[in-house]
C-alpha cells in the first residue's frame, strides 16, 4: 500500500451531480424503468450525499502496487497541480 486518501467530500459532490442528472432525466428514466427505480436511486444518491457531507459515511481510496512499483512521491503536489491553477482562475 502506497497511499490512502479519504474522498468523502469529493464523492458527496459526485453524488450531488448524479442526483441533479437523475432529476433532469427522471421522466424518461421513469418510462424506461418505472417510478420505484427512480425513487430508489433518488433516495440512494440523496442519502449518500447527506451522509458523506456530515461525516456519517466515508469513502477511502487505497492504492496498492506490486514490487516493481516502489517509487513513492514525497507529496501529492503532482496530483493537484492542475487543480491549483483552476482554483486561481476561478478566484
Amino acid at each position: 500500500m502506497i497511499d490512502v486518501e479519504n474522498l468523502r467530500l469529493h464523492y458527496a459532490m459526485t453524488a450531488e451531480h448524479w442526483l441533479n442528472r437523475l432529476e433532469r432525466s427522471a421522466p424518461r428514466i421513469c418510462e424506461m424503468f418505472g417510478p420505484n427505480f427512480v425513487r430508489s436511486w433518488r433516495f440512494y444518491l440523496a442519502g449518500s450525499m447527506a451522509g458523506l457531507r456530515v461525516g456519517a459515511a466515508q469513502l477511502f481510496q487505497v492504492v496498492l502496487v506490486g514490487p516493481a512499483s516502489q517509487e513513492i512521491p514525497w507529496t501529492r503536489a503532482h496530483l493537484y497541480a492542475e487543480d491549483r491553477v483552476v482554483e486561481q482562475e476561478m478566484a
